[in-house]
């Protein structure tokens, strides 16, 4: 199972930014290895260049068991689930449920693809997180606080490795800003997500795939998009007591922007 560019393994691949990635990937000339939990629609999916598999990312040994079926030049962390609402009162479930899928996940398939790696000579992982990694985002903390634990997780194993010597094996961070995603059209009603659209315009799956697809090329740490974006919540996260005093601004910001979105949703319905 190889072409020109190697083969891609993408968790979370059956829709929203995973699926877009999916199609670049094959665009690039990668073989991909499209995983989920859920059965993707195949009409959505590139007619050749993709294989379909099952997986549960917060099940390590099912990760391991992939990556070393399939032997990945390329690793994509994707798989996420947002979970908003008041974090002192949401359901145990729900709490490990977000925490499983969207730090654990990340960190299961970041091992096994470093495990097979290893003894390949080398490879590139890239870690889906997001710009709630730098900042407090009431509404939103557990997921914020999972895709903390991915930039972190990610920047110390990178770190990790190359004190060990290991410079093939690259690990990128991709952190967005928020995106017209089945996954926040699902909340689009809800309050509790008002930061996630606080910026002036929400980002697209299209321009955050475009942005991975980069990184393959020119590999680095971290990338925001859109930069400008990261730059800002970059800022303010090394300011913490500011950036709190800031949030009501930004919430009111985001609440406005979010009935604008839903507005426009409703009249393409």
């Amino acid at each position: 199972m190889t072409t020109a560019r190697g083969v891609a393994v993408i968790t979370g691949a059956a829709g929203g930014l995973g699926q877009c990635i999916v199609h670049d990937l094959v665009g690039a000339g990668y073989q991909v290895v499209a995983t989920d939990v859920v059965t993707p629609d195949h009409s959505e999916m590139p007619a050749t260049g993709v294989r379909v598999e099952f997986l549960d990312v917060r099940d390590a040994a099912a990760c391991r068991e992939i990556a070393e079926s399939v032997q990945p030049d390329v690793w994509i962390n994707c798989a996420g689930i947002l979970g908003a609402g008041d974090s002192a009162t949401q359901p145990d479930a729900e709490v490990e449920l977000i925490v499983g899928v969207n730090l654990l996940g990340v960190i299961h398939g970041t091992r096994a693809a470093v495990e097979v790696m290893r003894s390949r000579g080398g490879g590139h992982i890239i870690n889906i997180a997001s710009l709630a990694a730098w900042v407090p985002v009431p509404g939103e903390c557990v997921y914020a606080a999972t895709k903390a634990g991915v930039l972190s997780f990610s920047l110390g194993l990178k770190a990790e490795l190359e004190a060990q010597g290991i410079t093939t094996i690259d690990i990128s961070v991709v952190c967005p800003d928020g995106m017209l995603t089945p996954m926040i059209t699902a909340v689009i009603d809800d309050p509790a997500v008002a930061l996630t659209f606080s910026g002036p315009k929400l980002t697209t799956v299209n321009a955050v795939s475009a942005r991975v697809i980069r990184l393959l090329h020119a590999p680095r740490s971290v990338a925001s998009v859109p930069r400008w974006r990261g730059a800002q919540v970059r800022v303010l996260g090394m300011v913490p007591d500011v950036a709190t005093r800031a949030l009501p601004l930004f919430r009111r910001m985001g609440l406005a922007h979010q009935a604008k979105v839903r507005d426009q949703l409703a009249q393409r319905r």
